[in-house]
């Protein structure tokens, strides 16, 4: 708690400072550069801003910090699912000034995610610093993340539901308690230092509610639209950061080239530029023709795309909340000319919008409620925005299973897990596929001190106690132990402490049976009996057993199919390579399915951005990406062409 309120402070700081280094950036290159300078030489100078910030941009991450490329909360959902939660500290440098170039030279990115990764980035040097568990460290991670979240918009209770659903996906007392300490303490520090105004004030006298009953269905109707428009989104950034990849460009070069395009678009519509704060405070002023809010959609759709896919470094959560209002603005402006007196204006639609875009791109809809009602501060339209957001986020769940921030990761290869696992998987094993051995089995004579020897060695077991038949008769957990070496521990034994109301399960039961058993009174280990000698215990099942299960049946045909590639590999010819995607060549920006290796030869692991993955079918190799690859002598000739890039005579090896 001591070490959340300090990320909380410092990631408040950041907020602030990141701010000030945007304002910064923007004046030298608006206000000076273009205004001053180039005053004379007319409005097209405006494509030459975001030219500018690329070219700074690609050249400071690409000699200083590569690893802060692109959107910033990608990253730290990496590090939580592959590292432990451990984050580089210079992030937490590099970041914001590579951002503030990107998004204060004109280039389409939002705010948040930069503080977001500053935030995590100091929690986990925190947590690393003090040599704290994988545990520990992830939480101080999302408190920063929380922080990031709570100081930029001033929204504490959004930043802790944000770090609770996207970035922890668990929801304890315990996780609550340091996040929102962090949140809390973040805000606050924004909130001294510039202000509690809103974060998106609504230039209304009178604030926006729902006009009549009829309405409901037609905020359900602009969910949906935007769960489709969410996900065309996702698929537009993505797609577009592919085509990056796989151009001759040199990376170094690409943020400028996607500043050149994003300078383009700004010559039609210069509101696509940054965050787009004065077309934003005009749309929810209900304000704005159909025509010009759908292109506006569009145009910022695509510079967004542009900047991040190119190697920009900024947010994605800004940019949604933009296209949400000009979709919810569009919309409501139809709705309106039609049925003036049973809607609200084209304002109230735009503000519902919001909030249904940034529930479908990052499929969190508690924070989406939140968030609009503490950057607004409007609870009347609260009922509006929970039934469009639940319409974006289950559409948007029906038309793909990844979200804006999980996308990369699942393309990589990295699978982020639901916590609810999949029914069919479960019900195809059974407890005799995961359970154990009896590790600890007593007389109920043993003394409590004995027990609690052996049971230290493992203390998510338990132990059963018997009689002389080897019947059960109670079982002991780690807690009875405690509590009982808290008292009279030197009189006590297993009969005196253990319990005889026991929950048991059988061999033949499935794994799904298996989590209602658990879940039925939260313990962590059950006792598995025999079905014709149902007093006779026969092995331990615990959490951790079923989650083991679980996972290698989901890998079982990839194992088996990567064991069948293996034994094609001759123990007396297995040469074990490690060797770079080179740019261009016909790996760098494939999936593995794609990939056609030979017969005697298979990945068995990818190093990207320090983080060393196990390579599915559906990871993309990228260049720069270390491959390791395990093949028979004949294979190593056709590995290093595939490696390497056209005309290069150059070995691809580390």
């Amino acid at each position: 708690m001591v070490m959340a309120g300090f990320v909380g402070l410092i990631t408040g700081l950041a907020s602030v400072g990141f701010e000030e280094l945007i304002d910064g950036v923007q004046y030298l290159i608006f206000d000076w550069f273009l205004d001053e300078v180039l005053a004379s030489r007319g409005s097209w100078t405006i494509l030459l801003a975001p030219v500018i910030g690329g070219l700074l941009g690609g050249a400071f991450t690409f000699f200083l910090a590569r690893e802060v490329r692109g959107a910033g909360v990608s990253p730290v959902l990496l590090a939580v699912e592959t590292r432990g939660g451990r984050m580089s500290p210079w992030a937490a440098i590099t970041k914001p000034i590579a951002s503030a170039l990107t998004i204060g030279s004109g280039g389409s990115a939002g705010a948040e995610g930069p503080v977001v990764q500053i935030g995590a980035s100091v929690g986990s040097t925190f947590g690393r610093a003090l040599r704290l568990s994988d545990e520990n460290v992830k939480l101080l991670l999302a408190a920063g993340a929380a922080g990031g979240i709570a100081a930029t918009f001033n929204a504490p209770i959004a930043g802790v539901f944000f770090a609770l659903e996207v970035i922890l996906r668990r929801f304890n007392t315990r996780n609550f308690s340091v996040v929102v300490l962090a949140a809390v303490i973040s805000t606050a520090t924004a909130v001294s230092l510039r202000g509690d105004a809103p974060a998106l004030p609504i230039p209304l006298d009178e604030p926006y509610k729902l006009v009549s009953a009829i309405e409901i269905p037609l905020y359900a109707l602009l969910g949906v639209l935007a769960g489709g428009v969410s996900v065309l989104f996702v698929r537009t950034l993505y797609w577009t950061e592919d085509r990056f990849t796989e151009s001759v460009v040199p990376p170094l070069l690409l943020p400028a080239l996607g500043g050149l395009l994003v300078g383009g678009i700004a010559l039609l519509d210069q509101d696509v530029l940054g965050r787009g704060e004065a077309a934003l405070s005009e749309v929810l002023g209900g304000e704005g023709l159909i025509r010009t809010l759908a292109v506006l959609l569009v145009l910022k759709m695509a510079a967004t795309s542009l900047t991040i896919g190119s190697g920009g470094s900024g947010g994605v959560f800004g940019p949604s909340l933009f296209i949400g209002a000009m979709l919810g603005g569009a919309f409501g402006a139809g709705l309106h000319e039609l049925l003036p007196d049973q809607t609200a204006t084209s304002g109230a639609y735009a503000t519902v919008g919001m909030a249904a875009l940034v529930a479908g791109t990052a499929r969190s809809p508690i924070t989406a409620v939140l968030i609009l009602f503490e950057m607004t501060r409007d609870y009347d339209i609260i009922l509006p925005v929970m039934t469009a957001v639940v319409a974006a986020t289950f559409v948007s769940q029906l038309l793909s299973k990844d979200t804006i921030y999980t996308y990369r990761l699942s393309r990589r290869g990295v699978v982020i897990d639901d916590e609810q696992l999949p029914v069919d998987v479960m019900q195809s094993l059974r407890v005799s596929d995961a359970m154990n051995p009896v590790s600890v089995r007593i007389a109920a004579d043993a003394p409590i001190r004995e027990i609690a020897r052996q049971l230290s060695e493992d203390r998510e077991s338990i132990a059963l106690v018997v009689n002389d038949d080897g019947e059960l008769t109670g079982v002991i957990t780690d807690t009875d132990v405690t509590r009982a070496l808290g008292e009279d521990a030197e009189r006590l034994t297993a009969g005196d402490v253990s319990s005889t109301d026991v929950l048991t399960i059988y061999p033949d039961q499935t794994l799904a049976d298996a989590l209602g058993v658990f879940g039925v009174r939260g313990v962590h280990a059950l006792p598995v009996m025999l079905r014709d000698q149902p007093s006779i215990p026969c092995g331990i099942l615990k959490r951790a057993d079923v989650t083991n299960a679980y996972a290698t049946a989901t890998d079982q045909r990839e194992t088996q199919l990567r064991r069948g590639r293996l034994e094609q590999v001759t123990s007396d010819d297995v040469r074990y390579l490690e060797m770079r995607v080179e740019r261009g060549s016909a790996l760098s920006g494939h999936r593995l399915s794609e990939v056609a290796l030979p017969e005697n030869a298979i990945m068995v692991a990818v190093r990207h951005d320090g983080a060393t993955l196990i390579p599915r079918g559906n990871t993309r190799l990228l260049a720069g990406d270390r491959v390791t690859v395990i093949a028979g002598a004949t294979a190593v000739d056709r590995l290093q062409e595939m490696f390497r890039r056209p005309g290069s005579d150059k070995p691809p090896g580390s």
